[in-house]
């Protein structure tokens, strides 16, 4: 009886601590974190924070000084501001989760219009989120070899002394080919 009561209490310490559960059921315990996706070359970029949970917002600009008019003599700003979430969030191996995105809004339609202390804005889609559907996050330590090539020439760390192992948290947007990288 006492051995019963002990495999019960086991069993019910197990279930209570997420014993058999996949590890990698939500993204780690170091979000939120900001994420930069961007060239390093012209005036545009988007920022985004992820939230442990999968939530998003972020940012998208782009500045074109060049396209002007008369009442814009300032030039034109392309922006979206824009929330979301990812879903299905699982542990792949050590160095990857997979993510699904299950929504994005926009705070503007797309193409919208007007014009702010001498420049113009025009709303377009958040660059680098939109048209993707399947995510990757890449932890810190994961081998450069291991990651695909795409994602790579957005990496801020790529050239002739690039190391051997990502140095920051990186989100490939598989579809687009994309990649966002943390800011620290």
């Amino acid at each position: 009886m006492i051995k019963r009561l002990i495999a019960v209490a086991a069993l019910m310490a197990a279930v209570l601590t997420g014993c058999g559960q996949e590890s990698g059921s939500g993204l780690p315990d170091v979000f939120p974190m900001d994420f930069l996706f961007s060239s390093g070359a012209g005036a545009w970029g988007t920022s985004m924070m992820i939230d442990k949970d999968g939530a998003f917002g972020g940012e998208y600009h782009d500045t074109d000084m060049g396209d002007i008019g008369e009442s814009y003599p300032d030039g034109t700003i392309y922006v979206c501001d824009f929330s979301g979430r990812f879903e299905d969030v699982k542990r792949i191996d050590k160095y990857s989760y997979s993510l699904t995105l299950a929504e994005v809004n926009s705070d503007y339609e797309d193409g919208k219009t007007w014009v702010d202390d001498g420049m113009r804005y025009v709303s377009a889609e958040p660059y680098g989120v939109e048209n993707g559907e399947e995510f990757i996050l890449y932890l810190p330590e994961t081998p450069t070899s291991e990651l695909p090539e795409d994602f790579l020439s957005w990496w801020p760390y790529r050239g002739e002394n690039q190391p051997d192992t990502l140095n920051l948290y990186g989100l490939y947007n598989v579809e687009m080919g994309y990649g966002f990288f943390s800011e620290k």
